[in-house]
């Protein structure tokens, strides 16, 4: 039988952005648990700069001892959302039963590999090392194809041209243009960068299949096949596709409340339907809009709010913050490296200033932001 813990206020699911940043808020008032399967908080956006310098890690990855001190952090996976609570998987192989009073899942999306997090979970020197032979691997490598012309593909495609100008480039994606969550006129700018920085740009074209799969990150050189049936010879080959919503625990108890898409369906207070005391943030939710760390804050600033209101008992007396999403808003801010890129912002519109990108992103890749949010 599971182990029950039940001496928490609110349990979250989840350590990314969205879990973090929700937890260090309502820490100062109530007993939290967070459950992640690492040992740490990684910024999100550093990690395509880590990939090609490993030390960027050390400031990007953080300790959830360290971050989140007033936390208590159960080193698990949400395997299964019962009645009860949320039955987890410790890193050990236990079981536990986790229940608070507010159940929060902010479990964010499941990837093919370890590119952008780490598969299962892992400790601060298994995530750095990582890094570490990734960067070995890119500089053993001269031909390098990229699949996915999303924001992850484009950034790594912008830091491996700025650190190894000299390496072969191909970033392919399947639809008609880059950055497809973003203005066409911010997706054009990028990619005029990038070609006239000797990257070549496959568009409509389609990986059919290659020597080596999406979760071999580290796989040996090989060949891919498109759909035009064009062969394109590699020494690395770099999956950069999207991931999918982290939602499988959800099927057991609760797949009524899932969407076509396996999402999770929320009120506009952030709770899942028919549901008082659980809520959702994150990649996970229905929520109309891109699934960008840009909508996070919003999200956890109300959900903050309406937890605290349903703990004290004031859920009734006032009402509850409704969350409005940014449906169509195509704001994003692209990397090109550490010294270029391009933003769209709202009312501005696109900003082509690698001296705007720099200060927005580019020099630090948002950290700075993170840890002082996290007080580190």
């Amino acid at each position: 039988m599971p182990e029950h813990l039940s001496d928490t206020q609110i349990a979250i699911y989840g350590g990314g952005i969205a879990g973090a940043l929700l937890a260090k808020t309502l820490s100062r008032d109530f007993r939290v648990t967070l459950v992640d399967p690492s040992e740490y908080f990684e910024v999100p956006m550093a990690a395509p700069r880590s990939l090609v310098k490993a030390e960027f890690a050390e400031h990007s990855v953080i300790p959830f001892a360290k971050a989140l001190p007033g936390v208590n952090h159960i080193r698990g996976t949400l395997v299964e959302l019962r009645p009860d609570g949320g039955l987890v998987e410790l890193h050990d192989g236990r079981r536990q039963v986790v229940k608070g009073r507010v159940t929060v899942l902010a479990t964010g999306s499941v990837f093919s590999n370890s590119l952008m997090r780490a598969i299962g979970g892992a400790s601060v020197s298994e995530r750095k090392a990582f890094y570490v032979s990734y960067q070995q691997r890119i500089e053993a490598s001269q031909r390098i194809l990229i699949v996915g012309g999303g924001p992850i593909g484009v950034e790594v495609a912008g830091e491996i041209n700025e650190h190894h100008p000299q390496k072969s480039i191909t970033l392919l994606e399947g639809g008609p243009r880059l950055l497809a969550g973003t203005s066409e006129a911010a997706a054009a700018h990028a990619a005029k960068v990038l070609k006239e920085r000797g990257v070549k740009i496959l568009v409509n074209e389609r990986l059919q299949r290659a020597d080596s799969t999406s979760a071999d990150v580290l796989a040996p050189a090989g060949e891919a096949l498109t759909e035009r049936g064009r062969r394109i010879p590699y020494d690395l080959l770099i999956w950069c596709v999207g991931g999918k919503p982290n939602t499988g625990y959800m099927k057991a108890h609760f797949a009524s409340a899932l969407n076509a898409a396996q999402r999770i369906r929320v009120t506009p207070q952030l709770r899942m339907v028919g549901s008082d005391t659980v809520f959702a943030l994150g990649d996970i939710t229905d929520l109309d809009e891109n699934k960008m760390a840009w909508h996070i804050a919003s999200q956890v600033k109300n959900a903050a709010y309406n937890i605290r209101a349903v703990l004290t008992q004031s859920a009734n007396s006032r009402r509850l913050r409704a969350h409005k999403p940014q449906t169509g808003n195509p704001m994003m801010a692209i990397t090109l490296g550490s010294r270029n890129g391009v933003l769209h912002l709202p009312v501005v519109g696109v900003v082509r200033s690698p001296a705007f990108s720099r200060m927005a992103k580019a020099g630090h890749m948002l950290v700075p932001k993170y840890r002082k949010a996290l007080g580190v």
